[in-house]
């Protein structure tokens, strides 16, 4: 027979479960039935600039008290929500509550007039102008960029070939680099598997969101699956829900990509590894990573199934910079710029990088 303790301490673990099936089970209907599409971007902010399909906005903030501004973008298939998904998981929330000029650049969605857009087109047509708005809007002659996944690769690109770009830091979440470190589906274009071409649709000239969207569940053939199990688990606590619809929303939102700037990346970095074996190039011009000498924080999630963490770390090798820290975080690809682990650990790293940075 167990001692009073014992069935005491089952019986309240029992009742535990209890409360927390039922609370799954609401939660549950709330989120299938009820609940409205997750609403993202809701920090105010105003557009600045556009050109075509890519846009500028700047986030409101009557309290700047840091200095050089900072310019928040990503890659050409994510959406930018990433850094502004909702109140308490927001970058540009936090960064405008620290005291900095916080600006969003985004690429669009690229349709058949943007077919014939290289990597060269996007940077030195959009970003490199979006920059100039920046320091001009701001009044300052320096920006910190923050760039996440592809968009530091394409920072790394852009500096590797331009010695006057008015950058003075940047922060890169989770930098694709060294691409011998590669997840599997990366692994069909490196092997010839899988060709750059096949995935572009003839008749628009770009990659379509459908396409990018399975070429990612390539990689976790099993995530629907597993997400709605540990969904199921956490039904419980309303924050995890919170943060997992949105995560969820975001991770599969993918954007189409122009047909010959997949073809780049797919050839340059992921076959060619160019960045490791020094012969990337933007156009004509070749990369130089060592004459990038700006101040450069990597950040690395130590479950990150995209970029693994070799694949960034090698960059520490490659820059030119003397200052150089690498923060290395808890989660995924995503989840360590949105969960719960971004709002304890990423987050406050990041914050407290960028203030050692900047001037007040």
């Amino acid at each position: 027979m167990k001692p009073a303790s014992e069935a005491i301490g089952a019986a309240r673990d029992i009742a535990r479960e209890v409360s927390r099936t039922q609370l799954r089970a609401r939660r549950g209907i709330e989120l299938i039935a009820r609940r409205p599409a997750i609403r993202t971007h809701t920090t105010p902010k105003d557009e600045v600039w556009s050109l075509g399909k890519a846009k500028l906005w700047r986030y409101r903030n009557d309290a700047v008290r840091h200095q050089p501004p900072v310019l928040l973008f990503l890659g050409l298939v994510g959406d930018s929500a990433i850094f502004d998904l909702y109140p308490g998981n927001s970058w540009a929330e936090r960064l405008v509550d620290a005291g900095f000029d916080v600006y969003l650049f985004d690429w669009g969605r690229p349709e058949a007039p943007e077919a014939d857009h290289t990597l060269e087109t996007y940077l030195d047509s959009y970003f490199v102008p979006a920059m100039g708005v920046v320091t001009r809007v701001s009044g300052c002659p320096e920006v910190s960029l923050g760039a996440y996944c592809m968009g530091a690769l394409m920072a790394l690109l852009l500096l590797g070939t331009e010695g006057g770009l008015p950058v003075r830091n940047m922060v890169l979440f989770a930098p694709p680099c060294d691409y011998s470190h590669a997840p599997g589906f990366l692994r069909s274009f490196q092997e010839g598997r899988l060709k750059a071409e096949d995935a572009i649709d003839r008749t628009t000239g770009v990659v379509p969101e459908g396409a990018m969207r399975t070429m990612f569940r390539l990689l976790q053939p099993t995530a629907d699956v597993v997400q709605f199990v540990t969904l199921w688990e956490n039904l419980w606590r309303e924050e995890y829900v919170a943060t997992h619809r949105a995560v969820n929303s975001w991770a599969w939102s993918h954007r189409a990509m122009a047909g010959p700037a997949f073809i780049q990346t797919i050839s340059d970095f992921v076959q060619g590894n160019s960045l490791v074996a020094g012969t990337a190039h933007l156009g004509t011009r070749p990369v130089r990573l060592e004459t990038v000498r700006v101040p450069t924080l990597i950040v690395v999630a130590d479950r990150d199934e995209f970029v693994p963490p070799e694949n960034s770390r090698a960059l520490v090798g490659l820059l030119g910079s003397d200052d150089i820290e690498v923060l290395e975080v808890p989660g995924g690809h995503a989840g360590a710029l949105m969960g719960s682990g971004a709002r304890r650990v990423t987050m406050p790293g990041v914050l407290a990088w960028l203030e050692r940075h900047t001037r007040s």
